[in-house]
């Protein structure tokens, strides 16, 4: 039997705090053992449509598959890329230990804190930002900077603060007013977290000791100059690599100046060899530019292992959660499954979750 899910069907099935411990969890199997995942694939279409595939085995929930889907980016006149379409998402979880296939899962993931919040994967992203920031960001950190007050945004507050349950205050920029006195008000209510809307963004930068940026900005949102001693910012704008080189867009994203590079003491990557391949503007293009060298920037896994991250409270960190978290969802995946099939939620398929089952070398 395999177990189908539906957009409906996922929904509210798990918590924030859940999907950030799984996603926690594949990084911590990756950084044991580099075989278990691999990088982000992605590739275009005539027409500008993005395919976009990540995979993972974690160990720990012992499962293996894939995440993929598929948008139609759009750059508007304020520099903010939004999409045009989305294609259903399509997570596939097969058994690590056999190969046998478990379920499949279709729709965006929403969280049961955040119902609505379902833009382009917020959820894996956010929680992959989550753990980089918990595991950088100086001890007892209080308050949060949020530059940006859209679904991306709501789920980066949630999925930190689930992370990092020291954390007290935050404050919230964006251009629009009434968007960020929305997020102030709802995320406030969701959280019990005392949240401000503020009318600048160095007033969202200044004295945080943690900053977020969820913008989807295409030039630099902040000043680095405006960061304080032990600060910690994160990025998550993806790379458009291949829409630019393509021309369906003028320039690659880049959302962080390079002010808060140089002075970031460390910056981190999920994977180093992801932002090679991506070619990113923050930190493939900065240290190819010289802004910053190579030797300052560690992987996930590193930091993990204890081979890199913060060793003073003063330091500033700087995480680019560039997207290899494909190991997480799967991890994700597994509790998703899970979950369904202890309250009887889902569709199960009468097929045989293997191929075969013998030896093909014996097959005539």
């Amino acid at each position: 039997m395999v177990l189908v899910l539906a957009p409906k069907d996922i929904k509210g099935l798990i918590t924030i705090k859940e999907a950030v411990d799984a996603m926690e969890q594949g990084f911590l199997d990756w950084s044991k053992n580099e075989w278990l995942a691999e990088l982000r694939q992605r590739v275009h279409s005539e027409a500008g449509v993005r395919l976009t595939v990540h995979i993972g085995a974690p160990n720990t929930p012992n499962t293996i598959g894939t995440l993929i889907h598929t948008e139609k980016p759009v750059i508007g006149k304020n520099n903010r890329q939004t999409y045009s379409h989305r294609g259903a998402r399509v997570r596939v979880v097969y058994e690590g230990d056999t190969g046998g296939l478990l379920s499949i899962q279709i729709g965006e993931l929403e969280v049961k804190e955040l119902p609505g919040v379902n833009q382009n994967v917020v959820i894996p992203t956010s929680c992959a930002t989550a753990v980089g920031t918990k595991w950088l960001a100086k001890k007892g950190a209080k308050t949060v900077g949020i530059l940006g007050s859209r679904g991306q945004a709501r789920g980066q507050i949630a999925a930190v603060k689930a992370a990092i349950p020291s954390i007290e205050r935050a404050v919230v920029f964006s251009p629009d007013e009434d968007n960020r006195k929305r997020f102030a008000g709802s995320m406030q209510q969701i959280l019990g977290l005392e949240i401000t809307a503020v009318d600048t963004a160095r007033e969202a930068v200044e004295s945080m000791d943690i900053v977020l940026t969820a913008t989807n900005s295409n030039i630099p949102t902040f000043d680095g100059n405006w960061l304080s001693p032990g600060a910690h910012v994160c990025s998550l704008v993806s790379s458009n690599k291949g829409l630019h080189e393509a021309g369906f867009i003028a320039k690659a994203r880049r959302e962080i100046d390079d002010t808060t590079l140089q002075r970031a003491d460390i910056v981190v990557c999920n994977s180093i060899e992801q932002d090679k391949l991506d070619r990113t503007a923050i930190v493939w293009g900065a240290a190819e530019e010289g802004i910053i060298s190579w030797d300052k920037v560690a992987d996930l896994a590193q930091v993990m292992r204890g081979e890199a991250g913060r060793t003073d409270e003063d330091q500033i960190t700087f995480f680019k959660q560039n997207a290899f978290w494909g190991i997480g969802d799967q991890a994700i995946g597994k509790l998703l499954y899970e979950k369904a099939k202890e309250q009887g939620i889902g569709t199960e398929l009468n097929i045989n979750p293997f191929e075969s089952t013998t030896d093909s070398s014996l097959e005539g």
